[in-house]
């Protein structure tokens, strides 16, 4: 995962590796990866997916105790014994505003902190509520709207749709068979992606009320579209969609003129506006993870990334530096203290070289990435250098790193792990006792001037497993409440 001059990080020799779904590639400095599969420690998953299960009937039951009628939209045929994707639910424009509030209220959902909330639309946020179980985290992800508008045109409100709403057996609250199969027909072709499990659910509700679907297909697509519309439905023919992909939206945007151009004038001001407040407050979050060979960093990323990635849409982990965007090959390094230093020029050079690749990856790469709700993850960071110079051959009395440490970027949050001396070399056999026992107080002094989170790793994997994702999460609780008090 390392160049020769920057070697891989240890691999936490001590503490067992997860075999996780989320797998990254680490011979890719820029790999992306996004999955919220589950540990395969079968007991904790099951702790996760009862947590869920109640964390959604008190998100139901704050609704309801709140006065704030709501239909959960779609995709609910297994709630609450299995939730497997975010919550589609509307509400009416008016409580669509007292949402934050509702959800960055401890007491609505027990147990639970409200750690995201993006707005992907004029009237539409997606929130990210957590309750930390164990090492793992349980989340529920309400994905909130008060009307479903696209290309200029308002397909449904969220008062008309309330008012078609109907209890599900489960208890919760659901729009009507017709309503629905207009929403969930709108919503897949205007995205033009419609697959077997799809056209199932249409199936479905076209079954429970044949008059009232028929009825909306009949406004959406003129004959005789509409009556092969049914045919492909009742057939289960995924390769009908595809081939009429295009009709079907163009027949869509037919059917429903465009909104009054007051409408859509304050609809696009209104997205400009939180297309600037994302720039300006980024939702993503940039975690720096340093420590000692042995110190099991590659362990704690990885349960870092599968355990936060619910939260954002992608992960990105880059080691040591962005590398400007490039790929690097997997040489690692066995000794690297065993390397011989460069002279005062050349690591000169190597200092300017770090500085620069730093804000142009910020800039290119980090921030942007920030922009769009990613987790973005270091695998050491410049800060190393201060602590371990020897590691990247700089010479003895090298001061140029020190000098310019305050020009670097700063992530949001500083994880330093630490584990007793005698671990570390019995973790890693590269290094020293005297030496170990000289980093492990070196990067203790660096977490204290850095205020960062220091995690003894020298537990047990549950415990410090644990421990490292308490960290992101209140600082992301924190944040998303100081931004939701801050907009009242």
């Amino acid at each position: 995962m390392a160049s020769e001059n920057e070697p891989a990080s240890g691999s936490g020799q001590g503490l067992s590796r997860f075999s996780s779904g989320f797998a990254v590639n680490q011979a890719d400095q820029m790999n992306v990866a996004a999955s919220a599969q589950p540990s395969p420690d079968d007991a904790s998953t099951v702790a996760v997916e009862a947590v869920r299960k109640q964390m959604f009937l008190d998100f139901c039951a704050a609704l309801d105790a709140h006065a704030m009628p709501y239909v959960i939209l779609s995709g609910y045929s297994g709630y609450p014994d299995r939730i497997d994707s975010d919550i589609d639910f509307m509400v009416s424009e008016a409580d669509f505003l007292r949402l934050p509030a509702l959800f960055n209220d401890a007491s609505s959902v027990p147990g639970a902190r409200l750690v995201q909330a993006v707005q992907h639309g004029p009237s539409a946020c997606c929130y990210a509520l957590a309750s930390h179980t164990g090492h793992r985290i349980a989340y529920l992800h309400p994905d909130s709207t008060a009307s479903y508008r696209s290309k200029g045109r308002l397909w449904l409100r969220g008062q008309a749709v309330l008012a078609s709403r109907r209890k599900a057996a489960a208890g919760f609250w659901i729009p009507a068979a017709a309503v629905e199969f207009e929403y969930y027909f709108v919503k897949r072709c205007d995205k033009g992606v419609v697959e077997a499990h799809h056209i199932d659910t249409f199936a479905t509700l076209l079954a429970e009320d044949p008059v009232g679907c028929r009825a909306v297909l009949a406004r959406l697509a003129p004959l005789p579209l509409s009556d092969e519309l049914e045919s492909a439905i009742s057939k289960g023919n995924v390769a009908w969609f595809e081939q009429h992909r295009q009709q079907l939206q163009l027949a869509l945007s037919d059917s429903m003129p465009r909104e009054a151009f007051v409408g859509r004038l304050l609809s696009r001001a209104s997205e400009i506006l939180r297309r600037a407040r994302r720039i300006l407050r980024p939702t993503g979050l940039v975690i720096a993870v340093l420590g000692p060979d042995g110190s099991g960093k590659t362990t704690v990323i990885e349960h870092l990334e599968r355990e936060l990635a619910p939260v954002f849409r992608r992960v990105r982990r880059f080691h040591l530096r962005p590398h400007f965007g490039a790929a690097l090959g997997s040489t690692v390094v066995t000794d690297p203290h065993g390397e011989k230093p460069r002279g005062h020029l050349a690591s000169a050079a190597k200092v300017g070289l770090f500085m620069i690749d730093y804000w142009m990856g910020w800039l290119r790469w980090v921030y942007p990435a920030k922009v769009r709700s990613n987790l973005i993850v270091f695998d050491r960071y410049y800060h190393d250098m201060l602590v371990d110079p020897a590691r990247y051959r700089l010479p003895r009395g090298s001061f140029l790193q020190r000098l310019l440490v305050d020009l670097v970027p700063k992530p949001d949050i500083w994880l330093i792990l630490h584990a007793p001396p005698e671990l570390l070399v019995a973790r890693k056999g590269e290094i020293t006792l005297e030496a170990a026992q000289v980093l492990s107080k070196d990067y203790a002094h660096l977490a204290f001037q850095l205020h960062a989170i220091s995690i003894d790793t020298g537990r047990g994997l549950k415990e410090t497993l644990a421990a490292a994702v308490a960290a992101p999460l209140e600082y992301l609780a924190t944040r998303t409440s100081a931004r939701i008090g801050a907009a009242r």
